[in-house]
């Protein structure tokens, strides 16, 4: 499910934007309504922070004001959002046309910048088309259970790339690079943004080696226990910590027996 939150401070300008999401959820291009749905509507900043922290394993679209008369902004919330969830999107929706200029200083990268001041149609156009975008990418982020599964990640914010999850061997952390990840993958080596726990979350598949690191257990060739060597194809191999060998050889021996 794509988590939709709304954080303004006007209560009726709020309620008005909730509205318009959804009635987007429940009609837009496709046949059928999206898997969406607003989790939280507020004008308190730190009600937002109190849920997504409680609820780190959601992906995220919020629509946020940026002038909320509060000690925390839009901006700095929507920057707390982007730390939890690295794919979460954020859409700005604010009378403060030249706050643009700060979300593009702090490195938000807003999925879209809606103005207060445009008519209520433009403003629903707006909102609508954002609800499309965000969930499109969502659905690409998810993949499909009818569909070969595919390794998600981003490069660069808000760009989302794909490589088959088979291919995949593991993915380690980068000491000296903050939230950055080295992917090593079938003829390919790459950087990524994200969290371990990140992607532990989102690929059942990918699970801790040690501390550094996430194996694919569906791409494991041959495992050796007592050495604690994981095997992948053309001759790739990653070792896994005293304390967790027993637990990789359950887990593989469960995926064996799964139909």
């Amino acid at each position: 499910m794509l988590a939709i939150i709304i954080l303004e401070d006007n209560a009726a300008e709020r309620e008005i934007i909730q509205q318009m999401i959804e009635n987007r959820i429940q009609i837009n291009e496709t046949p059928d309504a999206y898997d969406a749905r607003v989790v939280l509507s507020t004008g308190k900043p730190r009600d937002v922070l109190a849920y997504i922290e409680q609820h780190q394993d959601l992906n995220y679209l919020a629509f946020l004001d940026i002038d909320l008369k509060t000690s925390l902004d839009g901006i700095e919330v929507a920057s707390r959002i982007k730390n939890i969830g690295i794919l979460s999107q954020i859409v700005f929706v604010t009378a403060d046309a030249a706050a643009l200029r700060l979300t593009i200083q702090r490195h938000v990268e807003p999925l879209d910048y809606i103005t207060k001041d445009s008519s209520p149609e433009q403003i629903q156009q707006r909102i609508h088309e954002t609800v499309d975008t965000a969930y499109k990418r969502y659905r690409l982020t998810m993949g499909s259970a009818n569909q070969t599964s595919y390794f998600t990640y981003s490069k660069i914010r808000n760009f989302v790339e794909k490589i088959p999850l088979a291919d995949l061997y593991y993915i380690s952390i980068q000491p000296k690079k903050y939230k950055t990840l080295r992917v090593y993958a079938k003829n390919r080596i790459f950087d990524c943004l994200g969290t371990l726990k990140d992607y532990e979350k989102r690929y059942p598949s990918l699970v801790l080696a040690d501390r550094q690191s996430l194996i694919n257990l569906d791409a494991v060739q041959n495992y050796d226990e007592k050495k604690g060597i994981a095997y992948f194809d053309q001759g790739v191999a990653h070792s896994v910590a005293v304390r967790r060998r027993r637990s990789i050889m359950l887990k593989l021996n469960a995926t064996k027996k799964e139909p």
